[in-house]
């Protein structure tokens, strides 16, 4: 987590795959804005220099957690644009683990335990995450293993509201949050035993261009073209040698009625990854879109010539989507192709 060696890293939950603000600022997922206030005056009350003194490696210590980490958080959850854009990253991510999950994605620490067969487990998961942030900023030394639970937690609420199916059969004895002992659970339905298997290395995070990407995709979705070509934009700036980048830059134009804007972003995603089938194939789609596009012939004697060009070039810049010969996983499917 963070890129300055002095930082303290996760390598558990949901910071294991992201950043994890809310972990970091002891409240749930689910936290509306007052929630978030009070986890970020809690954290920055604990590391404050004044319950330092006299321990300069502690204030240290406390000053980086304070600017790489809460700061941050704070400032991405309190803003309703970037945290609507973060928890958009969030949830591709977790669609993204879902198409191909590792081994050991569901998170083994105690305070997860129980907590997918509990009745209630969104109104438990937000009870342990209570539990866990009263004692979160109490101890420095405490405080990185405090936060990866949290982090597990995030994690396993995240599979749970998306449908995983992959939890390990739980052990029968009650378990414990912080050394509280859970509430009571519900037996679990019957699983086929889980075999142990390697841990793999964790997945590598979406690099600053590939969150751009997602973001775009998901406002092409929602049909809002002029923001998808700006975050497109950034990405093809910051890594400007993935063809996909500019196919859906294209789209975006085409949807516009950007014609040739379109039409450029489809030749360079053709040059860029010539041997690609699927993305020549979106290409030739998309293109033929583009070439098809004629002007609608009008009688000449009706209309005066000024009036037959406008219509002409009106008819010329509307788009119609084509149709899709066959969606191959669709919208993630286009998401996550191959990447040169």
């Amino acid at each position: 987590m963070g890129s300055n060696s002095n930082v303290p890293r996760l390598n558990r939950g949901l910071a294991r795959y992201e950043t994890d603000h809310f972990a970091i600022l002891g409240v749930p997922l689910t936290a509306d804005s007052k929630g978030i206030r009070r986890g970020y005056l809690q954290a920055a009350k604990a590391l404050h220099p004044d319950r330092f003194v006299g321990d300069p490696e502690g204030a240290e210590r406390a000053n980086i957690l304070f600017a790489k980490l809460v700061n941050p958080a704070n400032e991405v959850l309190t803003k309703e644009r970037e945290r609507g854009e973060y928890e958009t990253v969030l949830k591709m991510r977790i669609k993204r683990l879902l198409e191909t999950p590792p081994p050991d994605l569901w998170p083994s620490g105690e305070a997860v335990k129980g907590l997918a067969e509990h009745p209630h487990w969104q109104e438990e998961y937000v009870r342990r995450v209570e539990k866990l942030a009263k004692e979160q900023y109490s101890s420095m030394e405490t405080l990185l293993e405090k936060t990866e639970q949290l982090s597990e937690l995030n994690l396993a609420y995240l599979l749970l509201k998306a449908g995983y199916q992959g939890i390990p059969t739980p052990s029968p004895s009650r378990t414990t949050v912080g050394g509280i002992p859970a509430s009571p659970i519900v037996a679990p339905p019957s699983r086929p035993p889980v075999q142990p298997v390697p841990t793999p290395p964790p997945a590598p995070k979406l690099s600053p261009a590939e969150t751009r990407f997602i973001q775009a995709l998901d406002m092409i979705e929602r049909k809002q073209y002029r923001d998808a070509v700006q975050y497109l934009n950034f990405a093809i700036s910051a890594e400007p040698n993935v063809a996909r980048y500019y196919l859906h830059r294209g789209i975006a134009h085409l949807k516009q009625g950007n014609a040739g804007m379109a039409k450029a972003d489809f030749m360079q995603a053709s040059r860029l990854e010539p041997a690609n089938a699927e993305l020549m194939a979106e290409v030739r789609r998309w293109m033929q879109q583009v070439t098809t596009q004629q002007p609608v012939p009008v009688p000449k004697d009706s209309v005066p010539p000024t009036r037959v060009a406008s219509r002409q070039t009106s008819q010329a810049q509307k788009v119609v989507p084509p149709p899709r010969k066959e969606d191959n996983g669709g919208f993630l499917s286009r998401l996550f192709g191959r990447k040169k």
